[in-house]
């Protein structure tokens, strides 16, 4: 984590808090305006925030017709504005995954068609350009869905789905200083293995979660795997036998444990379900409310490890939950329009959580009245960055609440001297 900025600024950002809780901004149609799968699919993460405080996102956009992969920028949170396009081959390209690693360099996957069919690419964004696509998958058949993650060393991970000649497989590459560790299935499934998602441990495990078709084909399950150096270390599965399951999130707080949430149907609804792995798994407890239905979770920490998931509702609406002591009730946080797809900022490594980047960033693909935006919404989680004292961000508060009672106070004045001058309805019957 970059250090501290002004507490000025954290005192801002506090008052902000109180008084705009959810901050916004939409990056309306342009050239290249956000397709309706801009910000598909929830496996695959695509937020990072740089240490300066911009933050990127890697969204797929219609470029005369085609969708394509594009990252965009914002240092407010309102106005997003394009990068120079990574290079491809101007077919289609969609599905994004975005890391960001200790010198702000940007790491990119996508899905790119080719030969007609689909692979997994990379590139890198170092100094305002490109690095030449590298194509990760070499299937015989569809590979995609990429997912990424960077660890402390700089490294990304990336996983994806792809075919083997008979099923889908989860498959993996890792890029160090000798470059890509060889493509390799980590499955070995008679079922289809899809959608991976990806979390990076403090001690550097790689965790996986996906959904696959159980051995008799009647329903999904959620599957989970860790990866330890270079060995499998666990493959499970972890949701409710007889409960079809798909869409996991995962995220690993900074003492190793593991929290995965995905979209289930329970009793014939879609609601969400929750595990977590310590030293061994939990039981699975549903978090999520009959009406409205939920699917699409995104999952999220802040700096006190609390876990935060946002979800698309069958409503078109999407909410956010948080666990504390319990699990709150959901709070919406779009209004109007079709809203899909959210996707929530969080890493383990080079994921700035203090000072000012206090926040938990969540983005999502909304369409109204034929026009799709994105949709941008920031939740404060206060915390100091290191060297920044404790008592001193407290002192903030204290000179925030000051600012709020003097607020308040000048509202009741405002409210005495209306009742003082203004005109009174004459009293009695009318």
């Amino acid at each position: 984590m970059r250090s501290s900025r002004p507490l000025a600024a954290l005192a801002v950002a506090a008052a902000l808090s109180l008084v705009l809780p959810i901050l916004s901004g939409l990056a309306a149609a342009g050239p290249e305006p956000p397709t309706l799968l801009a910000t598909a699919y929830n496996t695959e993460r695509k937020l990072a925030r740089a240490a300066n405080g911009t933050l990127y996102a890697a969204i797929t956009v219609n470029a005369s017709g085609t969708p394509a992969a594009r990252v965009v920028a914002t240092s407010d949170g309102i106005a997003w504005s394009a990068l120079l396009p990574p290079t491809t081959s101007g077919a289609l390209s969609y599905h994004t995954t975005l890391g960001i690693d200790s010198r702000g360099r940007l790491h990119l996957a996508w899905t790119e068609a080719v030969a007609g069919n689909r692979q997994v690419f990379y590139a890198r964004l170092e100094d305002g350009r490109w690095s030449l696509l590298e194509q990760l998958s070499h299937s015989i058949g569809y590979a995609g869905f990429p997912s990424i993650a960077v660890d402390g060393l700089d490294r990304p991970h990336v996983v994806w789905y792809g075919f083997d000649g008979t099923t889908y497989q989860v498959y993996y590459r890792r890029l160090d200083s000798t470059g890509w560790s060889p493509e390799r299935a980590l499955t070995s499934e008679a079922v289809d293995a899809t959608n991976p998602a990806i979390a990076l441990g403090p001690e550097g495990f790689v965790h996986i979660a996906w959904f696959r078709q159980t051995r008799n084909f009647t329903y999904n399950e959620i599957a989970y795997l860790r990866v330890e150096g270079d060995d499998v270390a666990e493959t499970r599965t972890i949701s409710r036998a007889g409960v079809s399951s798909t869409d996991p999130s995962l995220v690993v707080t900074k003492n190793g444990t593991v929290h995965v949430v995905w979209s289930a149907y329970v009793a014939g609804v879609q609601r969400l379900q929750h595990a977590t792995r310590t030293s061994g798994w939990s039981g699975v407890e549903t978090i999520s409310p009959t009406n409205p239905a939920a699917r699409h979770p995104s999952t999220a920490l802040d700096a006190t490890d609390r876990l935060y998931v946002f979800w698309e509702g069958q409503d078109g609406q999407i909410y956010e939950q948080r666990r504390s002591a319990g699990w709150s009730a959901p709070a919406p946080l779009s209004t109007g329009g079709t809203n899909l797809y959210p996707s929530a900022r969080w890493s383990q490594d080079h994921n700035p959580l203090c000072g000012a980047d206090a926040r938990i960033d969540v983005i999502w693909t909304r369409e109204d009245a034929g026009t799709t935006v994105l949709s941008y919404r920031s939740l404060p989680a206060p915390f100091p960055c290191p060297g920044e004292p404790l008592q001193d961000l407290t002192l903030a508060y204290v000179g925030v609440g000051l600012l709020v009672a003097a607020a308040t106070g000048f509202v009741a004045v405002l409210v005495w001297l209306r009742w003082r001058w203004y005109p009174k309805p004459p009293s009695g019957p009318a």
